[in-house]
């Protein structure tokens, strides 16, 4: 689909990731992105069919540019558990650098209605690359043998839950942090052996 005005449209989704990183989704609305972006409403829905298209979209643009940065710390000639640490360091360095894009990714998937109608990312091929790892770690017994969706969750959620530690002073932004943090992360997703294989 070719955009119309790329300018108004980025300024509509970063609008969005701005509102729902600040206010959260129940108060959410296209009234508040236009004003937020400084664009009349009217001119939303040139490029947005209605308030879910507008959600689907900014959710489609905070994963990709969550997954290129991840998908940056790959090595194809390294060990699978190597590149999941360092896929750990490249989400926080991520979350470090877009604090709101990190806030609405989370805020989007924690609502089941969203999740259940949330937008395919077949198309992200920086996306698919990640889904493809995680599915080689479940197949090649690096990862314990658990549904993807908590695999997925363990290797997010604690490295945002820590960022806005650090951000807020509540955690130390020092390698020392990060590196614990990677461990802990990688004791519950890794199999035994592979963790073990990791230490040493």
């Amino acid at each position: 689909m070719k955009i119309k005005d790329q300018q108004k449209y980025d300024r509509l989704i970063a609008a969005a990731i701005q509102l729902l990183a600040t206010d959260g989704l129940a108060p959410f609305s296209t009234t508040k992105v236009a004003k937020q972006a400084g664009i009349p409403q009217s001119n939303v829905y040139i490029y947005f069919k209605n308030k879910q298209a507008l959600l689907n979209a900014t959710y489609t643009v905070a994963v990709h540019q969550m997954s290129l940065a991840v998908v940056a710390s790959f090595s194809s000639d390294r060990p699978l558990v190597d590149q999941t640490a360092t896929s750990i360091a490249g989400l926080y360095q991520f979350a470090m650098a877009q604090p709101a894009m990190a806030t609405a990714i989370q805020v989007l998937i924690d609502d089941s209605q969203f999740k259940q109608q949330a937008p395919l990312k077949l198309d992200d091929v920086a996306n698919q690359q990640i889904q493809q790892a995680l599915k080689l770690g479940i197949q090649t017994q690096v990862f314990q043998a658990v549904d993807l969706n908590l695999i997925r969750y363990f290797l997010t959620r604690p490295v945002f839950h820590y960022v806005s530690g650090v951000q807020a002073g509540d955690y130390p932004a020092d390698p020392q942090g990060l590196s614990a943090l990677t461990a802990m992360i990688l004791r519950a997703i890794l199999t035994p052996t592979a963790y073990h294989q990791w230490q040493h």
